[in-house]
């Protein structure tokens, strides 16, 4: 499994090359999926720059929440220790997805980083993009096949004395729960150092690349906060276990 939850660009100036003044390319930047990014109409193609001021390691990015055509021409993240884009030392081609988009690459440490699209058969006449994260990712232990989906249904239902029910209806999620069933102390150490890249409420992606799972990409927060580590008896391992919930807005 791989945790992009070290958010490395999340303070970067953004330049884009064309932009809808109620849809601000800072959206990208903002956790909730229903912030969004668009170019002006009749323009399909989107650049992006991100100044981080210093140097940043990205060896990974995700896209939510995106209108980008499977007919896309050129979509790439680059990386460039300058802002000059004729030979970028980093220059990834993304693989176009309905969902998620998301791709770990061999990346680096540049202060400057590119999204670059080209989607002109897009007949939305514009781009359009939720998320966008760009992250230093994490490879965490094997879950081997320790893994329970469920849903959680947040909504609230109150009965009163006449009788009558009442409800807050709100989003039904879903969750993914598992254990990393063999975890050394420099493991351990590196888990807790991630989770602490977020916060409780603040959603990251994390890949499932196992093979023998099928969630792909998933935009999470920590069901529980906590990461609960049990000691195992060789007294040098520990195991984990940890849980996500689904974001939808």
């Amino acid at each position: 499994m791989i945790l992009l939850a070290d958010e490395t660009t999340k303070d970067a100036i953004l330049t884009p090359n064309s932009e809808n003044i109620n849809y601000p390319a800072t959206n990208i930047l903002d956790s909730r999926l229903s912030r969004i990014f668009r170019t002006v109409a009749a323009t399909t193609t989107a650049t992006i720059v991100f100044d981080a001021g210093s140097a940043v390691t990205v060896d990974s990015i995700a896209i939510a929440n995106h209108n980008i055509s499977s007919g896309v021409t050129t979509f790439k993240i680059q990386g460039n220790a300058t802002d000059a884009w004729g030979g970028p030392s980093v220059d990834e081609t993304l693989t176009w997805a309905a969902g998620i988009v998301t791709k770990q690459f061999t990346g680096g440490s540049y202060r400057y980083w590119r999204l670059h699209i080209i989607d002109a058969g897009n007949t939305d006449t514009f781009i359009e993009l939720g998320r966008v994260f760009l992250a230093d990712s994490y490879t965490t232990p094997d879950i081997g096949r320790l893994i329970g989906p469920s849903t959680i249904d947040n909504s609230i239902k109150i009965k009163a004395v006449a009788g009558q029910t009442y409800g807050d209806i709100r989003y039904i999620n879903d969750v993914v729960s598992g254990k990393y069933p063999i975890v050394t102390a420099t493991q351990r150490n590196e888990l807790k150092a991630q989770h602490a890249f977020n916060t409780f409420t603040s959603p990251y992606f994390i890949t499932f690349d196992e093979t023998e799972v099928d969630f792909g990409t998933m935009y999470v927060t920590s069901l529980d906060r906590s990461l609960n580590f049990n000691l195992l008896v060789d007294g040098v391992s520990y195991e984990c276990a940890w849980s996500y919930e689904e974001e939808v807005v």
